[in-house]
């Protein structure tokens, strides 16, 4: 059998988080646990620390508190990889006991200028997140493909600093997944288990987020490759009502990028939130079963892990 743990990110159910008075980050704690998972990936971007819901050392202090009762491990998400913004949210992640902190590049500038300044701050930062013990990852995030996130982590050189794969963003820039895997892979620490499919819409190409197990993504495939990579922890997202565009200039033809599929373009924040909630709902229950399924068919053992 093969061991893994399994978190579920917060994005898996923005909708709740946004429409529902009784949904916030305590009762998606305990959510998580009911439904297997051994951790919990928290986006904390924006006003609020937005799926966070708090910015005080109490609630910090108060959601460590609910992670140890329900015996569940942490990440959180952030964006910008400038250094007043990582050094800030650090320190939240080392106050709710988290083991990472997710973040991407959000400068707009011409690539070598994009890569040069992600390296400037990582480097800085790096000493910060060794010293709480908090690894950062590095996120494939709609922008860059996977050879970029390499070099620019060969260039960091930290054990503190690391990758984060996600199994889909590499399409928006006209990558083949397997192949942003294969380029990533000795710096991946992290990943984001999702599904897609690539549609035209009225001219105009998009990445669309659909249930788990209803796209073309070989979610299976990168699984297994992933874990015999030595990877142990992944993280099931949830995106049924995303979409991102297109941005590469040609559509590759490996059969990630197929457009033969019966799904149709959808943005989830355009549907009235009863729809949206109830959509959403049904998306994580399908793909969450769907993907136990698949990892118990292939050997997979969802499990706490414990450090020797």
């Amino acid at each position: 059998m093969k061991s893994i743990e399994m978190h579920i990110h917060s994005f898996s159910l923005r909708f709740q988080f946004k429409y529902r008075s009784d949904f916030d980050v305590f009762a998606y704690i305990a959510l998580a646990k009911e439904r297997g998972f051994t951790g919990v990936n928290i986006s904390a971007n924006g006003p609020g620390y937005r799926d966070l819901g708090g910015t005080t050392p109490e609630h910090f202090a108060s959601v460590r508190a609910c992670l140890q009762e329900y015996d569940m491990a942490c990440e959180i998400d952030t964006s910008d990889t400038r250094v007043d913004n990582l050094q800030k949210m650090l320190l939240v992640a080392s106050q709710v006991g988290a083991q990472r902190l997710r973040v991407y590049t959000k400068y707009e500038a011409p690539l070598a200028d994009q890569m040069d300044w992600t390296v400037r701050d990582l480097r800085a930062i790096a000493p910060e997140a060794e010293r709480l013990g908090i690894t950062i990852v590095f996120e494939n995030h709609e922008d860059f493909q996977g050879a970029v996130i390499s070099s620019i982590l060969e260039r960091v050189n930290h054990p503190r600093i690391k990758a984060l794969y996600d199994y889909g963003n590499s399409q928006m820039v006209g990558e083949d997944p397997l192949q942003a895997l294969r380029a990533m892979q000795p710096y991946i620490d992290a990943v984001h288990v999702k599904d897609h499919v690539v549609l035209n819409s009225q001219g105009e190409m998009w990445v669309q987020g659909v249930p788990m197990g209803q796209g073309l993504l070989p979610i299976m495939e990168q699984t297994q490759a992933l874990y015999a990579g030595g990877l142990r922890r992944f993280c099931f997202e949830n995106v049924w009502g995303y979409a991102a565009r297109f941005k590469a200039d040609k559509l590759p033809t490996s059969a990630p990028f197929s457009t033969k599929h019966s799904h149709d373009f959808l943005n989830g924040a355009l549907l009235p939130e009863s729809e949206a909630l109830e959509q959403e709902w049904q998306a994580f229950e399908s793909g969450w079963q769907w993907y136990q399924r698949a990892l118990g068919s292939e050997g997979f053992v969802i499990e706490r892990q414990r450090p020797p």
